[in-house]
């Protein structure tokens, strides 16, 4: 039947979420059903919470505009404590992401998914220096060389100098730092990939509990420690968790999601660059510091990033059988990462013996953000069951905003997705064009004996039949916006 066919085989959603179609909807994909989505979001950021939970807002570059002193270049003696400059960094940055889902039904009960990020960065930096006492002395090969007071007539140090200092190369005291010029960054990348399954533990009329376990992948791009300004793509440590959820419908056209989850993020072994300098409970460093690490005090840590949990409220209501709108909170709260080494003595290029600070590496890292995010939907699912358009089409436009948060970015985000869902069924030879209903249902026809009740009515059945495809293609799309459009802070970060 081509409605059969046409009601299993494509579904487009755009731009958010319809009727109950939440991260933490606790719906699964049909039997036999299959899904194939495709989400492409942008987002901005340029604010940043501060250390404390609330809704106070800090340039994202202001760790980066602070007093530099002699001591934090190494130098010593009256240069130690005499002021280079005041930094003035810009910041501007986008991302955007273009991510593909694949769900199958195993059962009505059981589901298997996976989620393949692909995300896209541009990070553009300025720096200069303001007030600069100091002035670059070069070597006879303009490397640069050593710091000294500027004087009347000397040029004072800028940020190109600075900049310069810290990429720097050669072999003199000062290009001890030798990380990656400052520069305009974009590119593309695959994130952290995600495959998981979902259990529907019960359903009734008006209530439905599922539990997810999921598995986060470490196949995202590695942040490289010698880039001050480097971009990662997820975490790339591999992550387990879990969501429990529960969704209520008190009417056929209102529906409350709700659901709490868990991610133990494993530890893993990498190379990071350790600062030596003295922790501040107050600020995480010594006052007027930056953090700039000299290039040979990399040494192997164990990275353990912080377990974290996560909880959605949401609910979305159908104003007509064609028009949906959603609403939905978003709840991160993360534990602070640990770092340590099994290296106790690191040495120097000269045998010096240097102490590293894990601590100042593990400042700031415990986070915690609400995010709000609105849709409103348009379907034509109900023209296709009425045999009134061709595919199920699913259109909607969102937005996300973070509103509170500590030690995290303010979000802004848009997106658009596009699901696909077919079914295996729908690869069965069609029956053949023409004939009546009793022709086409012959399947519903039981044998006629003296100890069966009545056939059943013909038309009846057909009618069952064709509710039962649009629950399960309604199903199908729930379970497509949802884990196409997850909102979810440690399985995509850019």
């Amino acid at each position: 039947m081509l409605r059969r066919w046409l009601s299993l085989l494509l579904v487009f959603g755009v731009l958010g979420t319809t009727a109950t179609a939440f991260a933490n909807s606790g719906e699964t994909v049909p039997e036999g059903v299959f899904l194939l989505g495709f989400k492409y979001g942008w987002k901005t950021a340029s604010k940043r919470y501060g250390t404390g939970f609330g809704t106070k807002l800090n340039s994202i570059t202001k760790d980066y505009n602070v007093d530099i002193y002699g001591a934090d270049l190494g130098l010593g003696g009256a240069l130690a404590k005499t002021l280079l400059g005041r930094t003035d960094v810009t910041y501007n940055n986008y991302g955007m992401e273009a991510t593909v889902t694949a769900a199958y039904g195993v059962t009505d009960k059981i589901s298997m998914m996976m989620i393949i990020p692909n995300q896209y960065v541009h990070n553009r930096y300025t720096a200069h220096i303001k007030d600069s006492g100091m002035k670059l002395i070069r070597d006879s090969s303009g490397n640069p060389l050593s710091l000294d007071l500027a004087g009347p007539g000397d040029t004072p140090l800028g940020g190109s100098d600075f900049q310069e200092i810290l990429s720097c190369r050669a072999d003199t005291p000062l290009c001890e730092f030798r990380y990656k010029p400052l520069r305009t960054t974009h590119r593309w990348g695959v994130s952290d990939i995600i495959v998981g399954g979902r259990y529907k533990i019960m359903e009734t009329e008006h209530w439905r509990q599922a539990i997810t376990l999921f598995a986060k992948l470490a196949t995202g791009r590695q942040v490289s420690t010698d880039d001050l300004f480097d971009t990662n793509f997820g975490d790339q440590q591999n992550d387990i968790g879990f969501w429990w959820q529960v969704d209520y419908t008190p009417v056929k056209w209102l529906s409350f999601d709700v659901s709490f989850g868990y991610t133990s993020q494993l530890p893993q072994v990498l190379d990071k660059r350790i600062a030596t300098r003295t922790y501040d409970d107050a600020t995480g460093r010594e006052h007027g510091t930056i953090p700039i690490v000299p290039y040979f005090q990399k040494m192997k840590v164990h990275r353990d990033i912080g377990d974290n949990w996560d909880l959605y409220f949401g609910f979305s209501a159908n104003i007509t059988p064609y028009l949906s709108y959603s609403n939905e909170f978003y709840f991160f709260w993360k534990y602070e990462d640990l770092y340590w080494a099994a290296e106790k003595t690191p040495k120097g290029p000269k045998g010096e013996i240097w102490t590293p600070d894990m601590r100042a590496m593990e400042y700031g890292t415990n986070q915690s953000v609400i995010e709000m995010g609105n849709s409103i939907g348009f379907s034509t699912i109900d023209w296709v069951m009425k045999g009134k358009f061709p595919v199920p089409l699913n259109l909607s436009v969102g937005y996300t905003v973070g509103i509170a948060g500590m030690n995290f970015e303010q979000n802004h985000a848009v997106w658009i997705s596009l699901d696909l869902i077919g079914s295996i069924y729908m690869f069965e030879p069609e029956e053949p064009a023409g004939g009546n209903n009793a022709d086409q249902m012959q399947e519903f026809t039981l044998p006629k004996t003296s100890n069966l009740a009545p056939e059943p009515d013909v038309d009846d059945l057909v009618a069952k039949r064709e509710v039962k495809r649009a629950k399960n293609l309604s199903r199908a799309v729930t379970v497509g916006n949802a884990w196409t459009n997850v909102n979810k802070m440690d399985w995509f970060n850019y």
